[in-house]
């Protein structure tokens, strides 16, 4: 017997509901001083592998995907000490992962060159007191990748310029910066170069140096009294064309976003205000809605969640969670999650089950079943297959009584179809 429900049927390609269901995959269980963690591509076979320092052990190792998701570990360095920040980037062009680390007691910023996954050391400066924090772009827009570092215990941003033969040349930006904790680059003025953010855990500060032109750089406060300030990051939170701040501050035990009103003035708005030591942030969109969700760690609540358009806990008993990232470990079409715990000694993932028609394969059911992809009569519900429909947020709702608003058709277990009602 058919059933029919009043319904507008529009075909859609595009993940749906807002509720994230997360599996907890450990990739390093005994990973001592797990501290950081990264992810990409090293050795150009279409998966993402993985890349992690611990403080502990002085060492720097990856993490071979074998295409499933089965992870071998590889150590890069085991002599590198006070590991605590690591980056993955092809910084010579060669179509492989390289790797570039800080040292905290070796006051070392170095990078590793990957051959074929065999790794040789560059070291670009061995002093750099207590290094804390790198990152790699290219700052001075000529086609190389360029290196920013924070260093806690001189205070210090600074940047190397590349030659474009991985020859690095210092400049510093500030040697003034309390506890500099955390290194960043964005183009926060949309003018086509590239600024500097960072986190003054001492200073309590949130600043970014704008780039005025060849590299020379002016400080702006953007928020100084943060206590703690250990994280910075940048990106479009509000979808309004301009770049906005987020940062994690641990003894202010907040995370919190620094909306961009045009021209550079900054507006703070506090996402959780009661998270111990927060000390980590990234943002990404986890539900495949053009808007970014804002990640987290925290130190002493053990923490990796997220806030925004939708929020959660991924975990509380991540002990010591330091470092939170996002990419699509998998290749399913939605961002996971990847963190560190530095007690823990773990780098672990948290595999996204994002519920979406790009997952579940929108053509299983034949379109010819529900008669034309767009209709403004009754919708024919095809016999010999079970159905649910959902509202937006993922709530089954009876067939027979829909108000007006979006919903979803589940067959036989697969979400294939976006409907409207309408009158």
């Amino acid at each position: 017997m058919n059933r029919n429900v009043v319904l507008l049927l529009i075909c859609l390609c595009v993940p749906l509901f807002s509720q994230i269901t997360w599996t907890e995959h450990t990739i390093a269980g005994n990973f001592d001083g797990a501290i950081w963690a990264h992810a990409l591509d090293m050795d150009n076979d279409n998966d993402i592998d993985i890349l992690g320092a611990a403080w502990e052990a002085d060492a720097i190792s990856w993490w071979e995907n074998g295409g499933m998701q089965n992870f071998t570990e590889h150590n890069i360095t085991n002599n590198f000490d006070g590991a605590c920040c690591v980056f993955g980037v092809d910084l010579d062009q060669d179509n492989d992962g390289d790797v570039i680390g800080a040292a905290y007691f070796d006051n070392t910023v170095a990078w590793w060159e990957n051959n074929a996954g065999v790794f040789t050391q560059h070291v670009i400066t061995n002093t750099f007191p207590g290094a804390y924090s790198v990152y790699a772009t290219d700052a001075d827009d000529d086609g190389d990748i360029d290196i920013l570092g924070a260093a806690r215990g001189s205070h210090t941003i600074a940047w190397w310029e590349n030659n474009g033969s991985q020859g690095f040349t210092e400049h510093f930006i500030s040697t003034t910066f309390l506890d500099a904790s955390s290194v960043y680059a964005k183009d926060i003025d949309g003018d086509g170069d590239m600024d500097v953010l960072g986190a003054a855990g001492l200073g309590d500060d949130i600043a970014w140096w704008e780039n005025i032109g060849s590299q020379a750089f002016v400080q702006h406060t953007i928020a100084g009294n943060f206590n703690g300030a250990t994280a910075v990051y940048a990106a479009d939170l509000d979808n309004d064309s301009d770049i906005d701040v987020i940062g994690a501050g641990y003894l202010a035990n907040t995370i919190a976003w620094w909306e961009n009103t045009g021209n550079q003035v900054f507006i703070q708005h506090d996402l959780v205000t009661a998270l111990n030591g927060a000390g980590a942030v990234y943002a990404a969109d986890l539900n495949n809605d053009d808007t970014l969700e804002v990640l987290g760690a925290a130190w002493y609540a053990n923490t990796i969640g997220y806030w925004g358009n939708i929020s959660g806990i991924i975990s509380n008993t991540f002990d010591y969670a330091h470092s939170v990232f996002a990419i699509d470990i998998d290749d399913d079409g939605d961002l996971d999650v990847l963190g560190s715990a530095l007690n823990a000694d773990d780098i672990t993932w948290w595999e996204s089950d994002f519920v979406g028609i790009e997952e579940n394969e929108n053509n299983l059911i034949d379109d010819s079943a529900f008669g034309s992809s767009i209709i403004s009569g009754h919708l024919i519900l095809p016999e010999g297959h079970s159905y649910a429909i959902y509202d937006i947020s993922g709530r089954q709702v009876p067939a027979h009584h829909l108000e007006h608003g979006i919903y979803f058709i589940k067959i036989d277990d697969k979400i294939v179809r976006k409907i409207v009602r309408i009158n």
